[in-house]
């Protein structure tokens, strides 16, 4: 097809237009996606932080218990490593104010944050029902710790996982505007090099017959 005779200026036009709307949504997009992942890192540090806080103050508590309850609790060994009751008190606090920090960050309509709640709460009441028996074996509380530490390691990992991968947004602008910015820059390129116009040929002599 002959392109010589179309008009390039307003074709022109209206492809740098078009490329110039899809930088700027590719801007705009990448713009978002730093501050969306920013945000993300913020909440992984912040419940890793509030669950190694938790999981270490329920741990001592029930360690705190089981050697306070012992008949070996008068032992020289066991003695030197008791916690003052300021302690007790202070790991009681920290331990509470990290479990509703890390419940207000859970997501209640994705199942692994569900399943944390419930693995936390679980841990909990295992702990405390010991606590209120007056038992001394707390082994199934730390058992019940454990099982919620593993659960929770999925889950930061799952959240590390979604940062890498970005957004849809941002996916789609990776995988699909940039590509197609490109795509339109050659294809106007290559139209504009192939319709140029052939070159002004000299005119022709014209042959003069004069009459005898």
């Amino acid at each position: 097809m002959d392109y010589s005779n179309v008009p390039l200026a307003p074709i022109a036009t209206v492809v740098a237009a078009l490329i110039t709307a899809l930088i700027a949504f590719v801007n705009l997009t990448l713009s978002k996606e730093q501050k969306t992942s920013e945000f993300r890192q913020a909440w992984i540090d912040g419940m890793r932080a509030d669950l190694a806080i938790f999981f270490s103050s329920a741990r001592a508590l029930c360690r705190v218990m089981q050697e306070a309850r012992s008949p070996n609790s008068s032992d020289d060994d066991v003695q030197c490593f008791r916690f003052s009751k300021d302690q007790v008190s202070k790991m009681r606090f920290d331990g509470a104010e990290a479990m509703y920090r890390i419940k207000l960050r859970l997501n209640t309509s994705e199942a692994e944050h569900i399943e944390l709640n419930r693995l936390l709460n679980t841990a909990t009441a295992i702990q405390n029902e010991i606590n209120i028996n007056k038992g001394q074996d707390y082994s199934k509380a730390i058992e019940a710790i454990e099982f919620a530490s593993t659960h929770s390691q999925r889950i930061l990992k799952s959240e590390w996982e979604r940062v890498k991968r970005g957004e849809k947004s941002f996916q789609v602008a990776k995988n699909w505007v940039m590509p197609l910015i490109m795509a339109l820059s050659l294809f106007f390129i290559t139209t504009l090099l192939f319709s140029s116009p052939e070159p002004l040929k000299p005119p022709q002599p014209i042959a003069t017959k004069f009459a005898d």
